[in-house]
């Protein structure tokens, strides 16, 4: 329950953002939210950012950034860091500074998440749903301020698919019988019952529920959380590939960033729950063909050589903690031709585009005059190219690294 005394504040709207609080700017999407708020005409980005110092904070945006290949150095007078943490009460932030900010923000863009598919409810819940309800709370003090929550179509679990008569509306209520598994789902799920009652109490709340988000169609840099996007580093950590029936809504970053930005500065737009997916799937067995197209030497295997190779490289390679929680989240098979582990590995990627409806996101694109591109061979190629490009850089930076050692050592000496 949302505490009684948030509520919208009096007073006129805002056409337009001008002063724009952004949460999870040194994420994999806040980057690019980032990136495309600024290419907005005077406004300013406040990144609410857990760091030590405002100095660091600043250094610590623009390293991600820079890391996405969309650092500009015209960014630097309209970016202002704001050391806070969303676990902690009041944004952690003193009573003069949340005033400061109730009075010149317009807009509030949350995107920042703890994400752990391993951990609990419980592990989540202190910033997943104890930062909405601050956020709640700063939106409903001050000047009036519209709220831009990024959610995940995981607040519906399979069971809420399977009673739906045909797709899942946008405008579709959370029901308590249709709980989800896992507990980043379920904070989300929560957190979303809490902004709804932040709207009916004259809030402005506009929900973006998100799908698998991919790397930039362009720029190819991945999702270092995306499960899709784990399980291909492994494949090429590996050399390995395998037959799956894996279906993604294969997303790109940078069509998920501009669609938010877009319907935040229109005024016709905003309001409501919006399901943000590419309207066409994609075969998680085309990705790996690509990258073979692209020279990558993939030994294609059975399922179960490839879970036994991953399951023996996280053994010997613990530190990798990416590919120890995707093997922790995958299927073990019973045998080499056990093909209920392949059906469980693609339960794990859900095809979106088979359950939930479009017709709001559809709508939204048509008056905003944006359109999905298709996710075709151009798309799928960044991706293998930034891996190209990856390789390339740490060839190259071999001989430089073994000869700083080597001087070390006779240092030492």
């Amino acid at each position: 329950m949302l505490p009684p005394d948030i509520s919208a504040p009096s007073g006129p709207g805002h056409r337009g953002p001008r002063n724009v609080l952004l949460t999870g700017a040194t994420g994999f999407i806040g980057a690019h939210l980032l990136h495309d708020l600024l290419g907005l005409r005077d406004v300013r980005v406040l990144c609410l950012v857990r760091s030590a110092s405002a100095p660091e904070a600043m250094s610590r945006v623009q390293a991600n950034l820079r890391h996405h290949g969309l650092w500009d150095e015209s960014f630097v007078p309209r970016i202002v860091p704001v050391v806070g943490d969303l676990s902690q009460p009041g944004l952690g932030l003193s009573p003069e500074v949340l005033d400061g900010l109730a009075q010149t923000l317009d807009t509030l863009v949350h995107s920042g998440a703890l994400v752990n598919p391993l951990n609990d409810y419980e592990a989540h819940r202190a910033a997943n749903v104890g930062g909405t309800v601050e956020l709640l709370r700063l939106a409903g003090i001050g000047r009036p301020k519209t709220v831009h929550h990024l959610s995940t179509l995981g607040v519906f679990p399979e069971s809420a698919r399977a009673r739906a008569a045909g797709k899942i509306p946008e405008d579709a209520e959370l029901s308590e019988a249709s709980l989800p598994t896992d507990g980043y789902s379920q904070s989300r799920w929560v957190a979303e019952r809490l902004l709804s009652q932040g709207r009916s109490r004259g809030i402005p709340v506009t929900v973006y529920r998100l799908g698998e988000v991919m790397p930039h169609s362009s720029k190819g840099t991945p999702n270092p959380r995306g499960l899709a996007d784990v399980l291909l580093q492994a494949c090429l950590r590996l050399g390995l590939s395998f037959e799956s029936s894996i279906r993604l809504d294969y997303t790109p970053v940078d069509h998920v960033s501009r669609f938010v930005v877009e319907v935040l500065r229109s005024n016709d737009a905003r309001g409501g729950c919006f399901h943000v997916l590419q309207p066409e799937s994609v075969s998680f067995n085309d990705i790996l063909a690509t990258f073979a197209r692209r020279g990558f030497g993939l030994r294609n295997v059975l399922y179960a050589e490839f879970w036994q190779a991953l399951t023996e490289r996280v053994a010997h390679y613990p530190t990798e903690k990416g590919l120890a929680s995707l093997a922790a989240l995958l299927p073990a098979p019973l045998g080499a031709g056990d093909g209920r582990a392949g059906e469980a590995l693609a339960a794990l990627f859900t095809d979106a585009t088979r359950h939930y409806a479009l017709e709001r996101t559809t709508q939204a694109l048509n008056d905003l005059g944006l359109r999905w591109p298709p996710v075709d061979a151009g798309v799928l190629g960044a991706r293998a190219e930034h891996h190209l490009a990856a390789l390339r850089r740490g060839l190259a930076g071999q001989p430089a690294r073994r000869a700083a050692r080597r001087a070390r050592g006779a240092a030492a000496r």
